[in-house]
Formats: C-alpha cells, sequence, structure tokens
C-alpha cells in the first residue's frame, strides 16, 4: 500500500487491479503464464493482507486508547462538575456568613451610635448641673447651701 499523497494513497492496490483486469482479458496466455499471473495476484493479496491486519491492529490500539481518554475525560469532567457545584455551595456559604456579618455590623454601629447619643446628652446634662452649680457656689452661695439641704431632706 502506498503512502503517498492522499490521491493516489492507493496507487498501488489500483494498478494492481487495472493489471489483474488486463489479464483476464487476455485470451492468448499459456497456462504457465496464468499460472505466474495468478501467483503474482495472490502475492500482492497476501501483502495486501498482511498490511490491513498490521492497520486493523494500529486502528483498533488506537481506538482502544481514544476510548480510554474518552473515559478519563468523563471521569475529569464529572469530578470538574463535582468540584464546581462543591466551590458553589462553599461560595453561597461565604456569601451567607458575609451578609450576616453586615447586618450583625449594621445592628452594632447603630446600637454604638443610639449610646453615643445617650452620653453625649448625659454628659451635657452632667456640664449644665456642674455649672448650675459652680454658679451657685460662686455667685449665690446661700441659694447653693438651701438647694443642698432640700436634696439631702428628700433622700
Amino acid at each position: 500500500m502506498s503512502t503517498g499523497s492522499r490521491r493516489d494513497l492507493f496507487a498501488e492496490e489500483t494498478q494492481l487491479i487495472q493489471q489483474a483486469r488486463l489479464t483476464l482479458a487476455r485470451i492468448d496466455l499459456s497456462e504457465a503464464d496464468w499460472q505466474n499471473e495468478y501467483k503474482k495476484m495472490v502475492e500482492e493479496y497476501a501483502k495486501l493482507l498482511g498490511e490491513a491486519r498490521t492497520l486493523t491492529r494500529i486502528a483498533d490500539r488506537n481506538q482502544r486508547r481514544l476510548d480510554e481518554m474518552n473515559a478519563e475525560l468523563e471521569r475529569q469532567t464529572q469530578l470538574l462538575k463535582q468540584k464546581e457545584e462543591e466551590a458553589k455551595k462553599t461560595q453561597k456559604a461565604i456569601v451567607h456568613n458575609y451578609q450576616r456579618i453586615v447586618e450583625e455590623q449594621t445592628m452594632m454601629d447603630k446600637r454604638v451610635g443610639r449610646v453615643q447619643i445617650a452620653l453625649v446628652v448625659m454628659i451635657a446634662i452632667l456640664t449644665v448641673m456642674i455649672l448650675f452649680m459652680l454658679y451657685y457656689f460662686i455667685f449665690e452661695p446661700q441659694r447653693a447651701i438651701e438647694l443642698m439641704e432640700m436634696i439631702k431632706k428628700k433622700h
């Protein structure tokens, strides 16, 4: 079998068939010539059969390799799908936890804001009280003493 270009891949075989047909068409061949032609055809056929067997073995081996590679590819594809699903689940869990943390942080920020406002108000009230006390101690000490006695009586 020829291994040339695509057009003459079977050039030798085609030529052998044409030669055999020409030989069959001849009626002037002797018995010895017929035997020689037949022998030549059998030898060429044996050669072709050997090449066909070799090609079949190679094709079978290649098909087995291809089947093994396809099986491995399918296994890897399934593994990738499994890993993808695991990654999606992990991502969802991370997003959920992140959202929960953000919500908790927002609530904490609101609480801190309210506590800060309460502290500011309390400091303002204490400041006003201290200023009133200082005012009375400095400018009206008698009035301060009266207020202190009034507070003592209530408690």
